[in-house]
Parts: C-alpha cells; structure tokens; sequence
C-alpha cells in the first residue's frame, strides 16, 4: 500500500512549481503535515501488549483535519450519526456552482463569498418548499462546499441534500407552541 505521506513527498514539488502561486497557507500547511504523517524515521509511539510484553513501534499519524489516513475513523463515525438522523423519505442532491466569471472574486473573497454561497443556496431551496403548491412548508437540507474539482482546480460549489417532503405550515405552526 502506498501511503499518502510518500505520494507528496514525491509529488509536492511538481505541484510547487505547477501551482504554488495558488496555494494558501492552510493548504502548505496540511501538505507538511500530511507529508510526515506516518512516516518511519519520524516520531514513534511504543505500543506493549501488557500480557506477553511484546512491543512494537508504530509512527505517529499528523492528525489533520485534511488527512485520510487520520481522518477514516472520525468521518465513518460522522457518516454513521447523519444516516441514522434520515427521515424515511426519498433525498434528492442539488448543486449549486459558481460560474467561471465569478471565480476570480471568490477566490479574492473566500471567508465572503463562501457565506453568501451558503446562503443563497439555502434560501434558493427554503424558498421553494414554501412556494411550491405540493410541498407549502418547511423543508430541511444538508449543505457541504466543495471548493475544487475532481481534477482539483478551483470550482466553488454547494451540494445540498434535500428531504422529499417538508413540514406543512400549520402542523410547523402547530409544533412551535
């Protein structure tokens, strides 16, 4: 198995070069830690088995919040808590994309235009279930932003998942007292 750590340390100077003008500080930062994460010759953290006294040395994981390799366990068990706050009811997946005139700006503006992203995306959708003449509600959704491609070009965009369904006015109004 090849581990993270080596693929940037035997890539992060292509992207250096490539791209470094583009890089933020938070991203040089999550590339260094990654880069050591797991790495022999680095910190090591003895592991004794209390029975037979066996020992072994294991290199530490870097822990950010960016990293897979340290990341797994804490997002399965994210994952696991969202499916178990699902309403039996179908879910649909929206996107909302900034356009290719607007990237330069948001790049400018990230903390900004990240928010107002957020924002629209959510009155776009909230706005909707209360006008729409089947659902005239209250609807809920679960927002990500995704600021890169899958190519990892910068493309600012918001995926919601939104329930089939929403809570009708009256039975809202009705829960409220």
């Amino acid at each position: 198995m090849v581990l993270l750590s080596e693929v940037v340390e035997r890539h992060q100077g292509k992207l250096e070069r490539l791209h470094g003008a583009q890089l933020l500080p938070s991203h040089r930062q999550a590339l260094q830690a990654m880069r050591r994460c797991r790495r022999q010759g680095g910190d090591l953290m003895v592991l004794r088995c209390g029975d037979c006294h066996h020992s072994l040395k294991d290199p530490h994981s870097c822990g950010h919040r960016s990293c897979p390799h340290c990341q797994h366990k804490g997002s399965q068990g994210w994952i696991e808590r969202q499916q178990a706050k699902l309403l039996p009811v179908e879910y649909f997946l929206i996107t909302f994309t900034v356009p290719a005139e607007l990237r330069a700006l948001f790049w400018r503006q990230q903390r900004i235009t990240y928010d107002l992203l957020l924002k629209a995306a959510w009155q776009t959708v909230d706005s909707f279930a209360r006008r729409d003449p089947r659902l005239k509600g209250v609807t809920g959704a679960h927002a990500v932003l995704h600021t890169l491609s899958r190519r990892l070009d910068f493309h600012p965009h918001v995926h919601l998942i939104v329930p089939a369904g929403a809570i009708h006015h009256q039975q809202a109004a009705a829960g409220q007292k």
